[in-house]
């Protein structure tokens, strides 16, 4: 008995088991961390898209330009596992999908603080 365990555990550091286990799971976790920022990130721009919608393009870009003289340069590890978007990219995909504003519905952000 005792020596099928340690052929057993022999055959796992001959193969490389545990390392092999170790590469896997951080392949794992960058794969998993991927989808869930993809998630988080279309949640960003749907939650973007519905605040124009109610308040008008201008406000929202005018809010999400205050928002980005707040923030600092980010590095790269740190943009890619941010749960959000950069900030021009959201507000250029505001400024797409609501073309040119209508003057009626421009509100000034800074009545909403």
């Amino acid at each position: 008995m005792l020596a099928h365990e340690f052929f057993h555990e022999q055959i796992h550091i001959k193969k490389q088991h545990e390392l092999k286990r170790w590469i896997l799971f951080f392949l794992t976790f960058i794969a998993a961390s991927m989808i869930y920022r993809f998630f988080c990130h279309s949640q960003e721009f749907e939650a973007d898209r519905v605040a124009a919608k109610k308040c008008g393009k201008n406000v929202a870009i005018e809010s999400l330009k205050l928002l980005q003289m707040q923030e600092g340069k980010a590095g790269f590890l740190a943009n890619l596992f941010s749960l959000h978007p950069k900030t021009e990219k959201r507000i250029k995909r505001i400024d797409e999908q609501f073309g040119t504003p209508h003057k009626a519905a421009y509100k000034s952000a800074a009545s909403f603080f």
